[in-house]
């Protein structure tokens, strides 16, 4: 801990020799040695900055230095959208199957969100795919069998019962989409195919390409017009309380 703390205080005592050599001594006052050292002390300065500057994009997952996930936007093309296509907010849930704080936000703060928002037809919700291999590695099966079920039209059904009750194997994911009136062959072929492998693979590089290095993550924006990308106005970062969403959502529904 030692060490990053004395680089952080070397890097903030470099933004104060611009102002000593505008304000101090003039350089003529200044001898030779002096000089030297004050720029090898700038060149030692320089490498800390680096150091911290590489330290912290690896620890924020690449995310220090780029620009805010606000700022930017996102292609919705071919995700499962519930509600009414021309409310005038988007809800874009990303979320992996087999987390615990996405499957608690299911439970507890999404039924909240439906009722008050999407189902009164003031917000569409759009979900995407992001399981993390590193934290949850038997999810990516259950993506592929919910992008195979929404061929049957069930994707919904399937999506409620897979954060329910979270299945590692195919037989289980197979007896677990029966109970969501998904047909087992139909899907079990889609699964065996790889359909939808690329999918999810390119929905995971996607997201870490915006920014987004963790589930649950909301993005809220303005509905685009169709075909087009939507421009992200605000961002919910975890599984928080209902009062939380509805600050963001009523921000971007009265900024319309």
């Amino acid at each position: 801990m030692l060490q990053p703390m004395r680089a952080t205080i070397r890097a903030a005592l470099i933004l104060s020799i611009p102002a000593f050599l505008a304000c101090g001594s003039t350089p003529a006052a200044q001898s030779p040695q002096d000089v030297e050292a004050l720029k090898k002390e700038i060149a030692s300065l320089k490498k800390d900055v680096a150091e911290i500057r590489d330290f912290l994009k690896a620890a924020t997952n690449g995310r220090f230095g780029a620009p805010k996930i606000e700022d930017m936007s996102i292609d919705l093309s071919g995700a499962p959208v519930k509600g009414q296509p021309n409310a005038p907010v988007t809800l874009v849930e990303v979320s992996d199957y087999h987390c615990p704080f996405c499957k608690r936000h299911f439970l507890t703060t999404q039924p909240q969100i439906d009722a008050e928002y999407v189902n009164t037809g003031k917000v569409r919700h759009v979900f995407i795919h992001l399981p993390i291999d590193q934290l949850h590695p038997d999810a990516f099966r259950s993506h592929e069998a919910a992008a195979c079920a929404a061929d049957q039209g069930k994707f919904w059904e399937f999506h409620a019962k897979l954060f329910q009750t979270p299945v590692r194997t195919t037989d289980e994911i197979l007896l677990l989409a029966q109970t969501a009136g998904v047909d087992r062959g139909k899907l079990e072929a889609c699964l065996e195919s790889g359909k939808y492998k690329t999918a999810v693979r390119e929905s995971v590089v996607k997201m870490s390409g915006l920014g987004v290095g963790s589930t649950p993550m909301f993005l809220v924006g303005k509905t685009p017009p169709a075909g087009q990308p939507m421009e992200i106005d605000a961002v919910v970062e975890g599984a928080h309380p209902f009062e939380q969403f509805k600050t963001s959502l009523d921000a971007v529904l009265n900024a319309r």
